[in-house]
């Protein structure tokens, strides 16, 4: 076989040509390195949505919202939210486990067995969520127990025969008055007696306390209704039982909140919190339940 240097020199010619072709650019490389870093805020942003849509979906309607309201006036009104509810996110309340709803459950309706009430505190000055702590309270409990109530009070009424579409929105209208009258008196109790700002008595944690009465609510309807005394007796305790939980839990995290000290407290606010507390979580609670039971 013959020796042909032109065949030799095109050949090399033709494999340097590919390797130019197939050599990444530099400019391009340096985009690549630059495109995750500027992508990183934005995954910090959107860290709590995994989906893919579910991400897209929400910077589309957070832009759009900062575009037709203003970017000023975004931030004003998520400022004025989070001063109407008590707290910065409202996620941190429906953060729970089933092992946590089953314990809180447990606490409600035999208050008598928990021994520790203090919640835990968090690194940012603030509490643990519900699913790491179980004196913490959350919105998940509360939520599924009024709907809930509704339902299973029209189911009542529907297998004795005197189920109405309309009572259905008359309960659930009563139910919200007396919620809202009794989330009132807690609210306007503690403003007047307590002297310092406490994370205890913002509006979502009393509203999460309150909130709490759906479940013996629950409970004293499934209460046999043939034995008088029996059901008599079951409501009272479910009464006195929730109203003993409402007391500790508001008593014990209502100076102790990493914040105040209870030492500089006085001590007749703090017992006057006390008889207040006491009125509030066993008389009034058992008079409201047993006027919407």
């Amino acid at each position: 076989m013959s020796y042909n240097p032109y065949y030799l020199q095109q050949d090399s010619t033709h494999e340097r040509s590919n390797q130019a072709q197939n050599a990444p650019n530099y400019a391009d490389q340096q985009r690549y390195q630059q495109f995750p870093q500027q992508q990183q805020p934005q995954q910090n942003n959107l860290r709590g949505f995994t989906d893919t849509r579910a991400s897209m979906a929400f910077q589309f309607g957070q832009s759009a919202l900062n575009q037709f309201i203003g970017s000023d006036n975004f931030n004003q009104l998520q400022e004025t939210v989070q001063r109407a509810t008590g707290a910065n996110h409202l996620s941190h309340y429906f953060q729970v486990s089933n092992s946590y709803v089953f314990q809180k459950l447990k606490i409600v309706l035999i208050p008598m067995l928990h021994k520790q009430w203090l919640r835990l505190p968090d690194v940012n000055g603030s509490f643990q969520p519900p699913r790491n702590d179980i004196n913490s309270p959350d919105m998940y409990i509360p939520c599924m127990g009024l709907v809930t109530y509704i339902l299973a009070w029209n189911l009542q009424k529907g297998l004795i025969g005197s189920f109405d579409p309309e009572n259905l929105y008359f309960k659930l209208s009563s139910t919200l008055a007396y919620f809202v009258l009794d989330l009132a008196i807690l609210k306007l109790g503690l403003y007047l007696l307590v002297p310092v700002n406490s994370k205890a008595t913002t509006l979502v944690e009393l509203t999460c306390y309150v909130g709490y009465k759906f479940v013996p609510l629950i409970f004293a309807m499934m209460l046999p209704s043939e034995h008088t005394w029996i059901t008599m007796l079951g409501k009272i305790y479910l009464f006195i039982a929730y109203g003993i939980f409402l007391l500790r839990c508001v008593k014990f995290n209502l100076f102790n909140d990493g914040t105040n000290d209870v030492n500089t407290v006085k001590k007749s606010v703090v017992k006057k919190c006390n008889y207040f507390l006491f009125f509030y979580g066993v008389v009034l609670q058992s008079v409201l339940m047993w006027l919407m039971g």
